[in-house]
């Protein structure tokens, strides 16, 4: 699937038909994919508790994506990927390595809200210094994200851009996130934050389908 396709197949996906905007999210669906690609097949019931969102909600979810022949449905197994959704979930992986809570992970050096997660973006720095640091954390609030950080690896250590005497040595929060990320040279984490687990969540995969769509 193409590059520029991206947003536009997940837009479709979470629009309202009839007038009648569904429960889900952007967030719900990325979150969906990562979760098949993890360990397909999987029912109804452990979607609606992974995603947090009701059975009904579920339905009309799954009913979509069978639509667009992004997934389909083993009577005893559950949902599971097609070729098309793989391809879904490669363009999403091509940039992103991993997503996980970070919360017990960041001290009180960088601490800022009870939650945080961090995606790890592979060799995107480049890219991410052409969109700007202050536009991707702009666009973190944005998506509901009380504070973010955007951190890069350069010269095997994590700073903060632009300044890289705010690095790893001084904020031992940010060799903590690095390390546990497993970040390399011109990766980039970006790191959102809450004092709601859910919306911590939900600002970075939001803003992450902007960043690499």
């Amino acid at each position: 699937m193409v590059e520029e396709n991206l947003r536009e197949v997940l837009s479709a996906i979470t629009s309202p038909r009839k007038g009648v905007k569904p429960s889900f999210e952007l967030y719900h669906v990325i979150k969906l994919f990562l979760l098949l690609d993890l360990k397909e097949p999987i029912g109804r019931n452990l979607l609606s508790k992974e995603l947090g969102l009701g059975i009904t909600s579920i339905r009309t979810l799954i009913k979509r994506l069978r639509q667009y022949r992004l997934i389909d449905v083993d009577i005893v197994g559950g949902c599971f990927l097609t070729e098309k959704g793989r391809e879904i979930v490669s363009k999403i992986k091509k940039n992103i390595n991993k997503i996980a809570d970070v919360s017990t992970i960041i001290d009180n050096d960088l601490k800022i809200c009870n939650y945080a997660f961090a995606a790890l973006l592979t060799k995107f720095r480049l890219r991410a210094e052409s969109i700007g640091i202050a536009n991707i954390r702009d666009m973190a609030i944005r998506n509901g994200a009380k504070a973010a950080l955007v951190i890069f690896i350069k010269n095997s250590k994590a700073y903060l851009p632009p300044d890289e005497s705010i690095n790893e040595e001084r904020y031992k929060s940010l060799y903590r996130i690095k390390n546990f990320l497993d970040a390399s040279e011109d990766d980039v984490i970006i790191v959102t934050f809450s004092d709601d687990r859910i919306t911590a969540e939900k600002a970075l995969y939001n803003t992450i389908v902007e960043l690499i769509s």
